[in-house]
């Protein structure tokens, strides 16, 4: 079985986990092989933008090593998409939860290979398209998971609590929690189980014929917003300000990097004429800066290292119209206030310590819009102001919709 490979080192150590084109005991060669014999699309993309997707798609995410879109997923989910999150111990855990579904190690697994119980084995539980011909399916360092409702596919222990595949509705998608993202790499796939397994798996997501099955390994980012346009340009610019907020870079480097970001949102805003602006009706508080201002600006924000107040400006009315739509469910037919956010925020159930980080986000964008014009220059927006902008706004959306 060549389980030897299991705890290699030296060489083969220096492979890179999970990857679509290694031959390694530890890529995923044999995965896309498997698809390939059963005429199944598979893309491997080095970027996932989660607008460019259509409903007939289905994503397999395998340890993901960045926190993932919970917002953008589960409207894809929802509209029809397919999910498999193949993951033990990378960062798909609040994803796994936004759905109910906890993950923890099994306890004491009753049966192992050889006695290690770092090699547990997963009998299957009742009869599912994903575990048709599986007996067993041999997981190495596995996570469990477990769901208050729903009975795992494949469970470790005899009462099917702790379970090493999961599966469940989203609406009109489905998604596929697996335990153990090792069980698909070149190795584990010489168990007839595993293997049988990894065939079910891509024969359910390639159901629907005429859609595409999409490999996303780790280090591949997953971003954008579903339902909207394909790589919308405020998605876009959301992506690198984060990034370049988080950049290690000289001063020179760094101030090339945000012009070019304005640049590029200065075209959207006049490619956009005489169109209104799409944040006026969407917009918190009053009067937006006349047009004109911000185009005139770049040349001031080019000129000065390190300063990203327009960028966090861009982003701030960005954030604004999210929570009118996740809070309100309108389309800006009147402002809001902040303490009406605020406390439609408290009302959904977001807890207190992101209650008040909210306020202080909103007003902190507040002072910025109110002095961006005033005498002596707009006040100073470093890059790692912006980007705890960005990290907070972003995460208090995820929350707020997750307890939608």
């Amino acid at each position: 079985m060549g389980l030897a490979c299991l705890g290699a080192t030296g060489k083969a150590a220096a492979q890179r986990d999970f990857d679509p084109g290694s031959t390694a005991w530890n890529g995923l060669s044999e995965f896309v092989q498997q698809a390939g014999d059963a005429e199944i699309r598979l893309d491997t993309p080095e970027r996932l933008d989660v607008g460019e997707l259509s409903p007939s798609d289905a994503i397999v995410l395998v340890h993901p090593d960045r926190e993932l879109p919970i917002a953008s997923l589960s409207a894809f989910l929802r509209a029809g998409g397919r999910v498999v999150l193949a993951d033990d111990f990378g960062e798909g855990e609040r994803f796994l939860a936004s759905f109910g579904i906890t993950r923890g190690l099994p306890a004491d697994p009753p049966r192992t290979i050889r006695g290690n119980p770092s090699l547990p084995v997963a009998t299957a539980v009742g009869r599912h398209p994903l575990t048709e011909g599986v007996t067993t399916a041999v997981a190495n360092h596995a996570s469990a998971l477990r769901h208050p409702e729903l009975t795992p596919l494949l469970a470790f222990d005899d009462e099917g609590r702790d379970g090493l595949l999961l599966t469940g509705a989203v609406e009109r998608g489905r998604l596929v929690a697996l335990a153990d993202s090792s069980v698909l790499i070149n190795n584990m796939l010489e168990f007839d189980g595993n293997r049988r397994l990894a065939a079910n798996l891509l024969e359910y997501l390639g159901a629907e014929g005429d859609g595409r099955v999409i490999l996303v390994t780790p280090g591949v980012p997953v971003v954008g917003r579903f339902g909207g346009a394909p790589g919308a340009p405020l998605d876009r610019l959301r992506d690198a300000l984060s990034d370049l907020a988080g950049a290690d870079l000289p001063p020179m480097a760094l101030t090339l990097l945000a012009l070019i970001v304005v640049s590029l949102l200065t075209v959207f805003t006049v490619s956009s004429l005489p169109r209104r602006s799409p944040y006026t009706a969407a917009r918190l508080w009053g009067p937006e800066p006349v047009g004109g201002g911000f185009v005139g600006r770049v040349a001031y924000f080019g000129k000065r290292p390190k300063q990203l107040v327009h960028p966090a400006l861009v982003y701030g009315y960005e954030l604004e119209a999210e929570l009118r739509r996740t809070l309100f469910r309108d389309r800006g037919q009147r402002d809001r206030t902040v303490a009406e956010v605020v406390t439609a925020a408290r009302q959904r159930g977001l807890p207190g310590s992101d209650v008040q980080a909210l306020r202080d986000l909103l007003a902190t964008l507040a002072r910025l819009r109110a002095d961006a014009d005033r005498p002596g220059g707009p006040p100073r927006v470093s890059p790692s102001r912006l980007h705890r902008m960005v990290d907070t706004g972003e995460r208090l959306i995820a929350r707020l919709e997750e307890t939608a």
